[in-house]
C-alpha cells in the first residue's frame, strides 16, 4: 500500500512537471520566429471591402482602417475609423432606395432588418475570402518549413511552430477584426437610420466570432498535417 502511494506521488509529480514543461514550451520559452515571408503574408495587400453605395473600408500600411465615400456620395467617409466612427447616419447608403437621410420614407415598408443585413453580406464574404487567402498562405508556408526541416534532419519543435504561426495568426486576426468592426459599425448605423435597434446586428458578430475561432484552430492543425 505504501509503495502504491509512493508510485502515485511520483506519477503526480511527473504529470505536474510535464504540464509545466509544456506550458513553458508553448507560452514562455522564447523562439527566434522572425520571418520576412510570414510578415509579408500578414501585411501585404491590406484588406479592402466595398459597402452598399460604393463606399469602401480598407486598411493602410499602418494598420489604420479608412472609410472612403462611394461615387454616389451616400456614405460619409475619408476618415479613420476607431470602432465608434464619426460618419453620418447615411454611412452605408440604401442601394436601390430613395437615398433618404436618417429616417425611412416611402420605401420603409420594404425595409426590414434582414434586408439591411443582407446588403452587407458581400462585404463580409469579401473580408472572409481575403482572410482565408492569407490563412491558407500561412498554412502553405508552415507546411513547407515543416517538410524542409524534416528533410534536413532537423528536430521538429512544436513549440516553435506554435509560437511562430499563432503569433502571425493573431496579427492577421487583429487586422481582420478591425475591418469587421468597421463594417459592423456601418450595419448598426444603417439599422438605426431605419428605426431598428442596432443590437439586431449581434447575430452577425456571433457568426463572425465562430468563424474566426475555426480559422484560428485550423492553422496549426493543417500545417502539421492533422
Amino acid at each position: 500500500m505504501k509503495k502504491l502511494k509512493i508510485f502515485a506521488i511520483i506519477v503526480l509529480v511527473l504529470i505536474i512537471a510535464g504540464g509545466s514543461y509544456l506550458l513553458y514550451t508553448f507560452k514562455f520559452k522564447e523562439y527566434d520566429v522572425a520571418d520576412d515571408e510570414v510578415k509579408e503574408i500578414v501585411e501585404k495587400e491590406p484588406y479592402k471591402v466595398e459597402l452598399p453605395g460604393g463606399a469602401t473600408i480598407s486598411m493602410d500600411e499602418n494598420g489604420e482602417v479608412i472609410e472612403e465615400e462611394g461615387t454616389s456620395g451616400e456614405t460619409a467617409g475619408n476618415n479613420a475609423v476607431d470602432g465608434n466612427g464619426e460618419s453620418s447616419n447615411n454611412v452605408t447608403g440604401n442601394d436601390g432606395a430613395d437615398n433618404s437621410s436618417g429616417t425611412s420614407s416611402g420605401s420603409s415598408n420594404e425595409t426590414t432588418v434582414a434586408a439591411i443585413k443582407e446588403k452587407y453580406t458581400p462585404a463580409l464574404e469579401g473580408l472572409e475570402d481575403q482572410a482565408d487567402t492569407k490563412v491558407n498562405a500561412l498554412i502553405v508556408k508552415a507546411k513547407k518549413e515543416y517538410v524542409d526541416k524534416q528533410a534536413n534532419g532537423e528536430k521538429i519543435n512544436v513549440g516553435y511552430f506554435y509560437n511562430k504561426y499563432m503569433a502571425a495568426a493573431k496579427d492577421l486576426e487583429g487586422n481582420t477584426d478591425k475591418v469587421f468592426d468597421a463594417v459592423l459599425n456601418a450595419v448598426e448605423k444603417d439599422l438605426a437610420a431605419n428605426g431598428f435597434d442596432k443590437t439586431e446586428a449581434k447575430a452577425m458578430e456571433e457568426e463572425y466570432e465562430a468563424k474566426k475561432k475555426a480559422r484560428r484552430d485550423s492553422i496549426l492543425k493543417k500545417a502539421l498535417g492533422n
